[in-house]
């Protein structure tokens, strides 16, 4: 997960995101019919959410977690190489919410964008000091200076 400036420095939840596969290399959908394979479109992520390869329920038992998880991810970026981005549907979310769903992640398909962002911004960890400023940072400055307006204004 990245930040989209200048929505998340207003509403921190909203962001980029991206899923790796289970040797660590990210698979991004960045626009119309293209997934990026090795790098994020915003730059470095700040924050990221682990997820347990043991719960991909979809594939079969005969396979190890990790090519199950593998297989998902695939068929989710394929699926996905055939639409066209958008910023509102489909976009980056949409195509991580649905290699959840095609995995049947922890028992689940009906993964959307908003449940993402919400897995995401409670349980999601920050890559480090950096990680923090730059997803809350420019948020928690304009909750100051929004503070600081108010309790100058209603001082006088």
């Amino acid at each position: 997960w990245q930040p989209f400036p200048p929505l998340t420095w207003i509403i921190p939840c909203i962001g980029h995101t991206g899923i790796c596969d289970s040797r660590g290399v990210v698979y991004d959908f960045q626009g119309p019919y293209t997934i990026v394979r090795g790098r994020m479109m915003l730059g470095r992520a700040t924050r990221y959410l682990p997820l347990d390869p043991e719960k991909v329920r979809a594939g079969g038992d005969e396979d190890s977690a990790a090519a199950r998880w593998d297989r998902a991810v695939h068929s989710g970026c394929d699926d996905y190489r055939h639409k066209c981005h958008c910023l509102l549907y489909p976009n980056c979310n949409h195509h991580v919410a649905h290699c959840l769903n095609v995995m049947h992640y922890n028992n689940w398909s009906r993964y959307e964008m908003f449940q993402l962002w919400v897995m995401i911004f409670f349980k999601g960890r920050f890559c480090g000091t950096y990680g923090f400023l730059a997803s809350m940072g420019p948020f928690l400055m304009l909750c100051l200076a929004a503070l600081a307006y108010l309790v100058f204004s209603l001082a006088k």
